[in-house]
């Protein structure tokens, strides 16, 4: 999920309908394809990551104890979340002032003034925004938890059964979309709100709280896991059906705006959203579940690549911002460009170095991990 953030945020600029309050340029050149692609990427893509992040946290909880779960959520998450703004924030918004200038030598020249005289001015947390919701989510829950654990043990279980029952099923997702549905109607739009600044926006939060949960509640029932593996394209191709359903309402308003906008837009973009969880899981579940090497390294490098991804990626746009070519030229320059840019950094300047140890908690030799074959019972 966090490198089809490099595919996303490569294609935004180059959207039809922009969306100033998340993303502050647009491209001359734009094209519906990126518009497809965007809003259908941004349907599931975060909400998919904090299910994981759900998942993975209950796992460090459990294995850590409170303490050490904060422990180490300060150091693989908040710390990163401060380092990175402090370097990349300038960076990205100075890009954009070059961007949105039209990439010429005037607006080179305001970049170059802003970085260097008021580099913190108007400060957001731009796509660092997800380190500030996952340490909250952390912190709430090494609150909450111990609490529930006060409840009685027959009340617990049944929750935690009644959810594997539920979770595996199409009638659990659609409960679970639903649910998503009403926590959108708060929304500006039809879609999750990107909260970009300091505090939080509560509606997100609350929104996003929801994918946390589904994957803590996951871990605690780590049986059922493999289910979501047994059936995985009818979920993707229904939820992709319903996608194009959701594109025609939110970027098409056929029934008008206030809610008449609203209301269709929530119910198909929840459909949409949950039906696409349960599918890409699913897929990752049935086809990628056997260790692999390169798989591995991607893993590992992935967090780097989406730290520093914005600042190379925005600036190669104003690059190309008066270039009278095709936005599917751009984009393939960009997305290509990007990526080649920050998985090279990760592999000489961050996997066997200080900064990699900060990142993910241990240095690793520069070459494709050499695992372990599973044992007979893995």
């Amino acid at each position: 999920m966090m490198l089809l953030g490099l595919v996303l945020h490569s294609a935004v600029s180059y959207i039809t309908v922009p969306v100033p309050e998340a993303w502050f340029y647009q491209d001359p050149q734009t094209s519906m394809v990126f518009d497809c692609l965007v809003f259908t990427i941004h349907l599931f893509r975060m909400p998919t990551f904090f299910v994981m992040a759900g998942f993975f946290a209950a796992f460090l909880y459990y294995r850590e104890g409170v303490a050490g779960f904060l422990s180490h959520r300060v150091r693989r998450v908040l710390l990163p979340l401060v380092a990175g703004w402090l370097i990349i924030y300038p960076l990205t918004r100075a890009g954009f002032i070059f961007a949105r200038g039209g990439g010429n030598a005037s607006s080179l020249a305001a970049a170059v003034d802003w970085l260097t005289t008021t580099p913190y001015a108007d400060p957001l947390l731009g796509h660092l925004w997800f380190l500030q919701f996952l340490f909250i989510f952390c912190l709430g829950a090494s609150a909450v938890v111990p609490l529930l654990g006060r409840l009685p043990d027959a009340l617990r279980t049944s929750v935690v059964m009644t959810f594997g029952r539920l979770a595996p099923t199409a009638t659990g997702c659609l409960m679970f979309a639903a649910l998503s549905a009403v926590s959108m109607l708060p929304m500006s739009k039809p879609a999750l709100d990107t909260s970009l600044t300091f505090v939080p926006m509560g509606r997100v939060l609350l929104a996003y709280t929801v994918f946390f949960a589904f994957g803590w509640l996951l871990f605690l029932r780590q049986d059922i896991v493999s289910t979501f593996g047994r059936h995985p394209w009818p979920y993707c191709v229904t939820g992709l059906a319903v996608a194009v359903a959701y594109l025609v309402v939110f970027v098409g308003k056929p029934f008008g705006d206030g809610w008449a906008y609203q209301v269709p837009g929530v119910i198909t973009g929840g459909l949409a959203m949950w039906l696409l969880i349960y599918g890409v899981t699913g897929l990752f579940v049935r086809y990628f579940e056997q260790p692999n090497a390169l798989q591995r390294y991607l893993s590992d490098a992935s967090y780097w690549m989406y730290l520093i991804h914005i600042p190379p990626l925005i600036w190669l746009q104003g690059a190309m911002a008066s270039w009278p070519v095709s936005p599917l030229l751009k984009f393939a320059i960009v997305v290509t460009t990007v990526t080649l840019v920050t998985v090279v950094s990760y592999h000489y300047c961050v996997r066997a170095t200080p900064i990699g140890q900060f990142l993910n908690g241990r240095r690793f030799e520069r070459a494709l991990p050499k695992l372990a074959p599973q044992s007979a019972h893995a």
